[in-house]
């Protein structure tokens, strides 16, 4: 139900009076579940009220002029979720903060940031560019958070209490060109982040309150070029970007989750306002907000009833939310008082919410993606080009594990989407059709968890049918074939009938490989073997559908393998039409040396099979069933992770990559090359290694290390052992830094990083040691106690006093003696004044006296020196140490590379010399010798590499920390 306009709900005064707007909460008790709250916070100014009439397509919330208004509103607009029927939209409008804003005016505006974060499902943090910690610690709010609010102590409880955080930066162009590497917006996040995690400071606590996957950036380009306002100017004219930007918003919030209790319940707009009403009433009275106890007013009395509880039983909770910025009370922020009582809301079952229906879902976890339905990841656009699709873009980066990806091609109309559908373990998901009619257009992509293995996701690329007569664009089924080839760890090809002739040069794609993908980039000039594509080429499974004949050879029982390898056979003769057929099953040999078969009955009569998405296994031929259930258990337990040039495992992240990077290559007319796309990869993956390395260093670091140290050994010794664990981490995560650059950037960043924590150290310890030896003087008299005879020995007896109470005193730190040594220096000038006037010494005396201080002063010199010579001597340690540790990883590196590089060359020459002896059975002993040129090449690599160590970079000896 649409409020028909914006409606004030809050207002807070300058006074100290927040009041809840009843007509408003009435709009609200209207509104069934499930709800989307979106709320925007920010600078006055930003352009947030447009933003959102954006987003509800149409003009309505008033853009702040002028000075900041006395009393602070949110603003409400509801209306139908027109990306996902059946939810509703409700827009919180807030008042902009000025930007140059105190801790206390933060602190009388804090209670409208609460509240509009409290309320919502998605956060909108709004400012203009650029993207920095600065700007992000703008949100002085946040770290008053805890003046006000108490979060449940189990963090998924929190998760499912506080939004979604995403921040919009606005009127700025994100630079995402760094020489070949394409970043992406995430990538900027993620820096912010990384460099404010473990602060004191907003970004710190934006870091603490939101999971990092729970995080979003988008950037908009201003909505009109030129433009002063953009009072009236319809929708309709905004800079085309802007528009798309704006739409890739909404996408992204038709995607979250809808606003939902800690008991997980979908509220419903009734619900909303009761807890509103609960969040002013705690404000009101001075008290913190419990969000574990927020769980509506009819939930509370049927949980009280259930537990045997009184109502007014009180759970205790736990401050989850720490204290950065302990706020005095007398600015905390205004008294509140309620216009409004509690209203207790009816009981709503929470399966009662599902019936009004949900949109499908990404769910997007700490470990996996789990998709309700597929989407496109590869389109054919108007224009006959491809085209990557940026929602399934985003989907594949939030993936970090490695993926095991299993394409399907064949021919339309084939039943290849029934098979990727019992993959994906559901009945329905990708598009099946009981006509002649081609059902899936492009690739469509489904992400899954594994089955079996915890650590991977299981992602399934269902590819529109080969040969449709509708589309008629071979060069279109090639690009096709060939990209599922260069995505897919396991490819399977799906055919009709039995394999014959027919239906391996139906499989005539194969032949053209060579011209539509390159291993090696031009520059090397070299020719390509099959041997170059078998590493990197997937595993191949022909399923052959609606399989009539008995599985013999020559009167013998075969298994469908045997079968499979019995086709693949090259025919004799010398003819054309012979030596097409033989080229298309050698390069299936050639190309695919794993290759497994699979053979299934019919599913059920021509009836059963246009509603084979329908009906269960029972109601389907058992054997087929029994079919299909192998076929699943050999994709789920034998297809491998998705690996590139090099033995990369491959993420969701790095296959979105690798997906962008072919297209683009095939829309820029040139062929997708797989040394050019690793060398991309690594551009990428090594620069975020750098970044996550570092943000773990410097993490570590901050828990193992409360400064000021008593020595630099300890502080050594920390560093020492974060810059393990940050080193591990990056060789981990990196690839194909043959010339160690980014490991050296890495280290030139840990290096900085560490010089600051030294002089931090130093500076924290001088400042205490100062401290110390102030309070110290209260053993001393006033200096002109001093200026008499006799004073000078009360003097030296008092000073010698102070000097050794300091040196008695503990947790002084690195900068004991040359605090020390600064202080005398001071006090010495006092002391050969107060030597002079002192008329009880006698000339000797005072000789004796002024050697005596001299020798003081300079052995003090010497403690300073020996001081300052051990932290020289500790700097050249830790170059050392750093060096030994960079190599000896770097080391270890370069052996599991060259170990695997071994294995992985061992495995082709394997499948060379078993093709090779399969020739010869055969008879073919001319193609077996042209296949023993390629095996003797392979050899001589074997033996260079073996006797070079495996080739790879240096030592990395100029990665060190001084």
């Amino acid at each position: 139900m649409a409020s028909g306009g914006p409606i004030w709900l809050v207002e807070c005064s300058w006074h100290g009076n927040i009041r809840v707007n009843p007509e408003a909460v009435g709009i609200l008790s209207r509104l069934p579940p499930p709800l989307r709250v979106v709320s925007i916070f920010g600078p006055r100014q930003s352009g947030k009220s447009y933003l959102l009439d954006v987003l509800a397509g149409s003009t309505g919330f008033a853009a702040s002029k002028g000075d900041s208004p006395d009393d602070l509103r949110i603003n409400m607009w509801t209306l139908p979720d027109t990306e996902d029927p059946g939810h509703t939209l409700v827009l919180l409008d807030t008042e902009g903060f000025e930007q140059d804003l105190g801790i206390e005016a933060a602190a009388f505006t804090c209670p409208i940031f609460t509240l509009s974060l409290l309320l919502s499902s998605v956060f909108l943090y709004n400012t203009r560019g650029p993207v920095s910690t600065d700007a992000l610690d703008q949100l002085l709010h946040v770290t008053m958070l805890a003046n006000q609010v108490s979060l449940p102590a189990i963090s998924w409880a929190g998760e499912s209490l506080l939004p979604e955080f995403v921040w919009c930066v606005r009127d700025y162009d994100l630079d995402v060109a760094m020489g070949d590497v394409e970043l992406m917006p995430e990538d900027f996040l993620d820096s912010v982040f990384n460099d404010a995690k473990g602060l004191q400071s907003p970004a710190g606590v934006v870091c603490e309150l939101f999971a990092r996957e729970r995080m979003e950036i988008f950037d908009f380009c201003h909505p009109q070029s030129g433009a002063e306002t953009l009072e009236g100017v319809p929708l309709s004219e905004l800079e085309p970007r802007f528009t798309r930007q704006a739409k890739a918003l909404k996408k992204s919030i038709c995607r979250s989750d809808p606003k939902v209790l800690q008991d997980c319940r979908a509220l419903s707009g009734e619900d909303l306002g009761d807890i509103l009403n609960q969040f002013v009433d705690s404000l009101s009275r001075g008290s913190l907000i419990q969000l574990d106890g927020v769980i509506g007013e009819s939930s509370r009395a049927e949980d009280a009833q259930d537990l045997d509880l009184p109502r007014d039983c009180e759970v205790p909770t736990t401050e989850a939310l720490p204290r950065y910025a302990e706020v005095p009370r007398e600015v905390q922020g205004p008294v509140v008082e309620r216009e409004m009582p509690l209203r207790e809301a009816p009981a709503r079952p929470y399966g009662e919410s599902s019936a009004t229906g949900t949109a499908d879902r990404i769910t997007v976890g700490r470990h996996f993606v789990d998709m309700d339905r597929p989407v496109c990841l590869i389109e054919n656009t108007s224009a006959g080009e491809l085209q990557v699709n940026q929602e399934s873009l985003d989907i594949l980066r939030s993936i970090r594990q490695p993926v095991v990806v299993v394409s399907i091609v064949g021919l339309y109309r084939t039943g290849k989407s029934y098979l990727m559908n019992r993959l994906a373990g559901k009945q329905t998901g990708f598009s099946l059709g009981s006509t002649v009619q081609s059902e899936t257009k492009g690739i469509w992509m489904w992400c899954v968890p594994h089955p079996h293995k915890d650590d991977q996701t299981l992602v399934l690329l269902d590819t529109e049918g080969l040969g449709d007569v509708e589309k008629g664009d071979q060069k279109n089924d090639t690009w096709i074939f060939s990209l599922a080839v260069l995505l897919s760890s396991t490819l399977v090809y799906n055919s009709m009938g039995t394999i014959n002739n027919e239906a391996v040069m139906s499989l005539h794609y194969v032949t053209e490989l060579t011209e539509h993908i390159k291993v090696k980039s031009t520059r090397e000039g070299m020719e390509e073997t099959s041997s170059d594509y078998v590493r990197f080429f997937p595993t191949f499974v022909w399923a052959v559908r609606d399989f009539t004949l008995e599985l013999e050879i020559d009167g013998k029982t075969a298994t469908a393998d045997q079968y499979l390898e019995n086709s693949l056979k090259l025919k004799n003769g010398s003819s054309k039409a012979v030596a097409l057929s033989n080229d298309a099953r050698e390069c299936i040999r050639n190309y695919f040396p794993e290759r497994k078969c699979f053979v299934f009955d019919q599913p059920g009569s021509k009836e059963k099979l246009k509603l084979l998405d329908r009906l269960a296994d029972s109601e389907l031929d058992p054997q087929f069933v029994k079919q299909t259930s192998d076929f699943c258990g050999y994709v789920f337990g034998c297809s491998k992770e998705k690996t590139v040039k090099g033995g990369i495992t491959v993420t969701g992240s790095l296959l979105g990559n690798l997906a962008v990077t072919y297209v683009d290559a095939i829309r820029s007319g040139n062929v997708p090359c797989l040394e050019n796309a690793v060398e991309v990869l690594s551009q990428i993956e090594n620069s975020t290694a750098i970044e996550e390395s570092f943000a773990l260093y410097r993490r570590l670091l901050g828990e193992r290390v409360e400064l000021h140290t008593e020595t630099r050994e300890e502080l050594s010794s920390a560093h020492e052992g974060c810059l393990k664990e940050a080193l591990q981490l990056f060789m981990n995560r990196s690839f194909k830094d043959e010339d160690q650059k980014y490991q050296e950037a890495l280290m030139e960043r840990v290096k900085k990083a560490y010089e600051d924590k030294c002089a931090e150290n130093e500076e924290m310890s001088r400042k205490h040691c100062i401290a110390l030896l102030l309070q110290l003087e209260q053993v001393m008299e006033p200096e002109e106690s001093y200026m008499k005879p006799g004073g000078y020995q009360r003097f030296k007896a008092h000073l010698d006093k102070l000097v050794e109470l300091y040196k008695s005193a503990l947790g002084k730190g690195v900068k004991a003696e040359e605090a020390l040594e600064d202080y005398l220096s001071e006090k010495n000038q006092l002391e050969k004044i107060i030597l002079t006037v002192d008329r009880n010494l006698s000339e000797q005396q005072r000789h004796l006296e002024e050697q005596r201080a001299q020798t003081e002063r300079a052995k003090q010199r010497a403690a300073a020196a020996r001081e300052q010579q051990m932290a020289l001597e500790r700097i050249m340690n830790n170059v050392e140490r750093a060096r030994r540790e960079n190599e000896r990883q770097l080391m270890e590196k370069m052996e599991r590379d060259r170990r695997a590089l071994l294995a992985e060359n061992q495995q082709v020459m394997d499948q060379r010399l078993r093709e090779q002896r399969a020739l010869l059975e055969e008879g073919y002993n001319s193609r077996a010798e042209q296949l023993d040129e390629e095996i003797q090449r392979m050899l001589e690599e074997l033996d260079s590499r073996n006797r070079n160590g495996g080739g790879g970079g240096g030592g990395g000896g100029g990665c060190v920390i001084s």
